[in-house]
C-alpha cells in the first residue's frame, strides 16, 4: 500500500505546516498589536480595524483563530487515523470514531467561518452580502464525506466481526 504511505507523509507535512502557520500568525499579530499597526490587518475587507478597541480587535480575531485550531485538530485526527490504517488496522473503533469526529470538526469549521464572515460584516460594516462560495460548500461536502466514511467503516467492521464468527 504505497498510496497510504504517500498520503500519510503528505498529511504529516501539512499538519506541521499548519502548526507553523498558527504559531507565525500568533507571533505576527502580537507584534502588530504591540507596535500599534493593527490598521494594516485586513480581517474584514473594506473595514479599518484601527478604529476599534483592543478588546474588540481580540474578539474579532479570536473566532477565526479558534476555527483554525479546530481545523488543525481535524488534520491531527486524520494524521493519527492514517497511522492506524497504515499499520493494517482497517476497521478499528478508533478509525470509525476519528472519521466521524473529523467530519464533524470540518463541518463546524466551514459553517462557523461562514457565519463569522456574515456576522462580522453585518456588525462592523452594516452590510450584508449573500452568496454561496466554495469556502462554505467544500467543508460541508468534505465533512459529510468523512461522516459517511465513518458509517461505511462501521458497517464493514460489523461484517468483518460476523465473518470471523462464521465457521
Amino acid at each position: 500500500m504505497k498510496t497510504i504511505e504517500v498520503l500519510r507523509k503528505l498529511i504529516n507535512m501539512y499538519y506541521y505546516l499548519l502548526l507553523f502557520v498558527l504559531i507565525g500568525i500568533v507571533i505576527f499579530i502580537s507584534i502588530m498589536i504591540q507596535q500599534g499597526e493593527v490598521a494594516d490587518l485586513k480581517i474584514i475587507e473594506d473595514y479599518d480595524v484601527s478604529n476599534i478597541s483592543t478588546l474588540k480587535f481580540l474578539a474579532l480575531i479570536s473566532v477565526p483563530t479558534t476555527i483554525y485550531i479546530l481545523f488543525v485538530r481535524a488534520v491531527y485526527l486524520l494524521k493519527e487515523t492514517l497511522k492506524d490504517l497504515s499499520e493494517g488496522n482497517y476497521f478499528s473503533e478508533l478509525i470509525i470514531k476519528n472519521f466521524k469526529m473529523i467530519g464533524r470538526l470540518i463541518l463546524i469549521c466551514g459553517v462557523s467561518y461562514a457565519v463569522y464572515k456574515f456576522l462580522a460584516r453585518l456588525v462592523m460594516l452594516g452590510d450584508i452580502r449573500l452568496g454561496i462560495d466554495f469556502s462554505l460548500i467544500t467543508p460541508i461536502v468534505v465533512g459529510l464525506f468523512f461522516m459517511f466514511l465513518s458509517e461505511v467503516f462501521a458497517k464493514a467492521r460489523l461484517a468483518e466481526q460476523e465473518n470471523n464468527l462464521t465457521i
